[in-house]
């Protein structure tokens, strides 16, 4: 029997990339994927009861007698309806009628479903998504006045920025008072996973974590970023779900970019190898970083970094429990690596403030949920803001709470020319004498470790007694990474 030459070349393409099954010791269908790489835990589907919850919850603490939210608002829209289907849906809230909760969408027709498949329309709203009534969104206007009839206030969300003035197009006799409460208080309820989302959270971590054991088995010198990319998201496709965000795979000096996306270099014998991905399941995105050797084999210039951050990250998730403060665990890993680096010759005053910035870049931990950087918020500091809490103990944030899931991502990152710039980024803080005497004490250690990148990220659920690490699957120990990447016949 003859194999057309493009089936051939598949077959000798998996066989040689390692895509038999390594358990039976036969080979599989073509690029079929190992199942040791396959979730076997199942996440509960779409549950209109989960959303009708959320519905009640928000209806409890709005200020306004009705809510209006567009599908504009994205993943607050999504959170309270679990209506994916259309930007153009609006939800109408309304705690004291017959009729709660009221929906409006573009309707099924035949050219839609031609280009872009069937939508849910407004029999699908009413069936699937648990609205109470459904009307077409070209009837929205027509319905308005006699939604808003007797209603002495809105609540409506900030990001939709159109619906004061559509209402007042619509009834020009509305004289309600406008609160704008919807996002705040749909973030605050955001913080805290319910049972569903855990779940969702759960099932799209511990793929990403299957991924990063596969690119430890399949990570060669002489592949491309890109090659390692695939095979994590093929991981992720087999698995049935998405990426979350745009894949981070950065060798060398590539790994000390903290957003590196062109993914396009030659993976060298003797580089570190940043990967920081996640899968997306139902909507929800993991968030997991691993920094391994090319090789499969930690430098001695590399495993001392790379057990910093690993302590780092360790006792930063030990204060990841209900009663510390947000940034207890930021301010642990950060006061970590700054003594690291001073005992190997990085730093020279643990007390500068210059210094101590120059190599923390960002905050350590943040939410994961419908967003890879979820919503809400983190207590008594201005988010945008670094300088003003990023190495001040003092500033702790709010209290962590059960039910919060959050990464924790400490790294150091050393780009080659990146002294160079020190006048630049801090000469408004201090002389020219102390800059110069710094470059001069620390360039022989810092070329030392020029272009090295090291993070490790983790996603943490806490609970009433403690935490779960959810990523507890990647390998993240120099021993276990070393071990997962031995290959056969070393």
């Amino acid at each position: 029997m003859q194999i057309g030459y493009l089936t051939a070349l598949l077959m000798a393409f998996c066989m040689t990339t390692g895509m038999s099954n390594s358990n039976s010791g036969q080979q599989d269908d073509p690029c079929q994927l190992p199942a040791e790489f396959i979730s076997q835990f199942d996440a509960p589907g779409f549950d209109a009861g989960v959303f009708e919850l959320r519905r009640r919850r928000l209806m409890d603490k709005m200020e306004g007698d009705i809510a209006i939210i567009s599908a504009g608002t994205g993943n607050d829209f999504i959170y309270l309806t679990g209506y994916t289907g259309e930007r153009g849906a609006v939800a109408i809230l309304d705690p004291f009628s017959d009729t709660p909760y009221t929906l409006f969408v573009l309707p099924r027709e035949p050219m839609s479903t031609l280009w872009d498949g069937e939508r849910p329309g407004t029999e699908g709203a009413i069936e699937k998504y648990g609205a109470d009534a459904a009307y077409q969104i070209r009837e929205l206007d027509e319905k308005l006045p006699g939604l808003l009839a007797g209603k002495e206030s809105v609540s409506v969300h900030t990001a939709d920025r159109t619906v004061q003035d559509r209402i007042k197009q619509a009834d020009p006799k509305f004289s309600g008072t406008f609160h704008t409460n919807l996002e705040p208080t749909i973030h605050e309820m955001r913080v805290i996973k319910d049972e569903w989302e855990i779940a969702q959270l759960k099932k799209a971590v511990e793929v990403t974590g299957l991924a990063h054991r596969r690119a430890l088995q399949t990570v060669t010198p002489g592949q491309k970023e890109w090659d390692v990319q695939a095979e994590i998201e093929y991981v992720f496709m087999k698995n049935g779900l998405t990426t979350g965000f745009s894949s981070i795979v950065g060798s060398g000096p590539n790994a000390a970019i903290l957003h590196y996306v062109h993914n396009d270099r030659i993976l060298q014998d003797g580089d570190l190898l940043l990967m920081d991905v996640g899968a997306s399941h139902n909507g929800y995105v993991a968030d997991v970083t691993r920094t391994i050797p090319v090789n499969g084999i930690f430098s001695e210039t590399q495993r001392e970094l790379y057990s910093l951050v690993l302590k780092a990250n360790q006792e930063a998730i030990s204060l990841m429990v209900p009663g510390q403060r947000i940034l207890d665990c930021h301010h642990r890993a950060t006061e970590i690596i700054v003594r690291g680096l001073y005992d190997i010759g990085l730093v020279t005053d643990t007390t500068s403030w210059w210094q101590k910035r120059f190599y923390i870049q960002y905050r350590n931990n943040h939410y994961i949920g419908l967003h890879v950087h979820d919503v809400g918020s983190y207590g008594d500091l201005n988010a945008p803001d670094r300088d003003s809490y990023i190495l001040d103990p003092e500033t702790g944030g709010r209290e962590i709470l059960p039910g919060m899931v959050m990464t924790i991502e400490p790294g150091i990152y050393l780009l080659g020319d990146r002294l160079e710039y020190l006048h630049q980024l801090f000469g408004h803080m201090a002389s020219t004498e102390e800059l110069d005497a710094f470059v001069e004490k620390v360039r022989p250690v810092y070329e030392k470790y020029a272009g090295i990148g090291i993070r490790i990220e983790d996603d943490v659920l806490i609970t009433e007694d403690g935490n779960i690490v959810l990523s507890a699957n990647a390998p993240k120990t120099i021993e276990d990474i070393e071990s997962a990447m031995q290959r056969q016949g070393q």
